[in-house]
């Protein structure tokens, strides 16, 4: 078997270097959202698209000290208070808008739509572990900031209490709509592209 070039070996060591760096939060955001990453999924259903989201612990941490200065004392902080659970987010789109605007013509139906938007959605989604006991828990809490057509979708912000849960081997997340009629959702995250996700750097 011939050896690699010099140039090559050097060209796949600079490669291995530069993932191996922590990378700057857009850097971040944007590796997340790539969806060749595994770590945000997309599904349709009729004429709805829902997109779910891993959303890791550090991310959050730097959002909340966007503006303020990131000190190590302050990330550890932040890292303790939200250690011990998982997020993701639910990403929900119809004809191309935020999905409660189907019903904006019909103001029960609508703040109906909100409130399941919410809270609601939050007993519709599991997250389970791929341990060959496929343990469960459900959405501890859903935080739904409206955009007002800013993004063109509905995003909700899960949060799950997994501290004892197993998560090495990766989850699913599953979503059984009762409000939209998108019927069940599952979307895999495993366990290699999780561990793949690089650091952010504050």
């Amino acid at each position: 078997m011939n050896a690699l070039p010099p140039r090559v070996w050097l060209a796949i060591n600079l490669l291995l270097a530069s993932c191996s760096r922590p990378l700057k939060e857009e850097q971040y955001q944007d590796y997340l959202k790539d969806n060749t990453n595994g770590l945000t999924q997309t599904q349709d259903a009729g004429a709805a698209t829902v997109t779910c989201s891993y959303r890791s612990l550090d991310l959050l941490v730097a959002q909340e000290l966007a503006g303020s200065r990131a000190t190590p004392k302050a990330v550890d902080s932040l890292r303790h208070n939200y250690a011990g659970k998982s997020y993701l987010s639910l990403s929900l789109t119809q004809d191309g808008t935020e999905i409660e605007n189907q019903f904006v013509t019909d103001n029960n139906t609508f703040t109906r739509a909100l409130t399941y938007l919410s809270s609601g959605i939050a007993q519709d989604v599991y997250l389970s572990t791929l341990t060959p006991q496929a343990d469960s828990v459900s959405a501890l809490m859903a935080l739904y900031p409206r955009q007002y057509g800013v993004t063109g979708r509905s995003t909700v912000l899960l949060v799950f209490d997994t501290h004892r849960l197993d998560l090495t081997r990766g989850f699913t997340l599953t979503y059984h709509d009762t409000h939209f009629q998108l019927g069940t959702m599952r979307f895999l995250f495993k366990a290699a592209d999780l561990n793949r996700l690089p650091a952010l750097q504050f």
